[in-house]
């Protein structure tokens, strides 16, 4: 990979939950400084995110938090995008263990005993397929394609965070570790394979089809965002 003629002097991260963000996000604002980084990880933070004015945004080179792609976009920050997905059923379970057993003030007092429960939580609070919402905006998988594509955005499978971490270091010039923060500990005995719920369709059936999309695409995606830096 030629990466001379490519630099990324800003930079957006669409951090969805569950998918080793927090690790990524140390080493970026290690990169960029902690005066030129804003990160909205909370509902707190995704409200001063849209109370904020764009012009104030904009002195920000590296933006990152739980927040989407068109939230962004609606603030006038077209920053490159990078995004981390995950295999949906693990991280469901990732999530419901990571809730249950969380400090965060957003979790006090909220217990799921079992990943039916975050389920039929989720499906009252409408929150479906939420990997694809956090890419566009919407719940959708063609809506989410349509978003990486016109975005460039390199959106990057979990199981190739190295690759990831390797390529960042090229076009920034500067070595990344891959760090492990904030990693949930736990066991369980549920198989991915195995998992049966009539809630998982509306759930996470289009995060199912993104994230597939994405496995089979990661390189052309790849090359995608490193063509669209040299415009």
């Amino acid at each position: 990979m030629e990466c001379s003629d490519h630099n990324i002097n800003n930079l957006s991260f669409i951090h969805i939950p569950k998918t080793a963000g927090l690790s990524l996000h140390a080493e970026l604002e290690r990169y960029f400084g902690k005066e030129k980084t804003i990160r909205f990880g909370d509902k707190e933070g995704r409200s001063l995110l849209l109370s904020m004015e764009p012009e104030t945004l904009k002195n920000y080179d590296y933006i990152g938090g739980h927040i989407s792609v068109e939230e962004l976009s609606n603030k006038g920050i077209h920053y490159p995008i990078i995004s981390v997905v995950r295999e949906p059923v693990r991280r469901l379970i990732s999530l419901q263990h990571y809730i249950t057993n969380s400090n965060h003030q957003e979790h006090q007092g909220v217990e799921f005993s079992g990943i039916e429960q975050l389920l039929q939580d989720m499906f009252s609070k409408k929150l479906f397929n939420m990997q694809c919402w956090h890419l566009c905006g919407r719940p959708s998988f063609d809506l989410a394609v349509e978003s990486i594509r016109k975005n460039s955005i390199l959106v990057v499978p979990l199981e190739y965070y190295q690759n990831l971490i390797e390529t960042l270091s090229q076009l920034l010039g500067a070595p990344l570790s891959n760090l492990q923060k904030n990693v949930t500990q736990y066991k369980t005995s549920v198989d991915v394979g195995d998992l049966e719920h009539d809630l998982l369709g509306p759930i996470i059936g289009d995060d199912m089809k993104i994230f597939s999309y994405i496995s089979e695409n990661y390189e052309s995606l790849k090359q995608a965002f490193i063509q669209s830096l040299a415009r």
